[in-house]
């Protein structure tokens, strides 16, 4: 965690997947997106140098203004070197996550396990409520990781408990506050399950259509 002063005030800014809520990387990421360059963009780059780059000030500015929760009128004031060092902090988000291969995790005081033997021992209600886990792996692919509070509160279930599907909101709500290395490590645990599962049905349906040949 960075602790910076600025003005005689503190602020402490997330450097670490451990220490960024899923909420909070959303919002960086909302940013970022908005300020992507198309492939016309990029081609026609040499043309507009000046524009995107004062385009890439301008998302500089929210992302620093979001970061700290400093007013846009009050950023103006701030040093170079201290706007430097919180948005140095960005680099977490650009680095590729190392899988821990996690099945578990703690949260508020209590444990929730990843849907190890889900197809196994699912209901049928959390069956139907999860069959977008291929179309949310394709999410997490673009970076679509507000899908997965909803998807997670599902899934992640405590030792006995018994998911209300009709009352599902207040979990994942919650879970927007799970911290980026949980939400990775699901994941990439969502993406093997999938392949998994691809994989299941293509060997099923592989030997019926040998008994129906025979």
């Amino acid at each position: 965690m960075l602790v910076i002063e600025i003005e005689k005030r503190e602020y402490s800014i997330p450097d670490s997947w451990q220490e960024m809520t899923l909420d909070y990387y959303c919002g960086l990421h909302q940013i970022i997106s908005k300020y992507q360059k198309t492939e016309e963009e990029e081609e026609s780059d040499n043309d507009l140098s000046k524009y995107f780059f004062m385009q890439e000030n301008k998302m500089h500015r929210e992302l620093f203004g979001y970061m700290t929760g400093i007013s846009s009128e009050k950023i103006s004031r701030v040093p170079m070197e201290s706007i430097n060092s919180v948005l140095n902090c960005l680099e977490a988000i650009f680095q590729e996550y190392e899988p821990k291969g996690m099945d578990y995790f703690k949260f508020e005081g209590d444990i929730y396990y990843f849907p190890i033997d889900f197809l196994r021992t699912g209901t049928f209600g959390d069956y139907i409520e999860s069959q977008q886990l291929e179309m949310n792996t394709q999410y997490l692919k673009n970076g679509r990781f507000d899908v997965l509070p909803e998807q997670m509160a599902i899934l992640c279930k405590k030792v006995d408990e018994e998911v209300d599907l009709d009352n599902i909101d207040e979990k994942a709500k919650a879970f927007r506050r799970l911290t980026m290395e949980i939400v990775w490590e699901f994941s990439f645990f969502l993406n093997k399950k999938t392949i998994q599962s691809v994989h299941a049905i293509k060997t099923f349906s592989e030997m019926v259509r040998q008994k129906v040949s025979q």
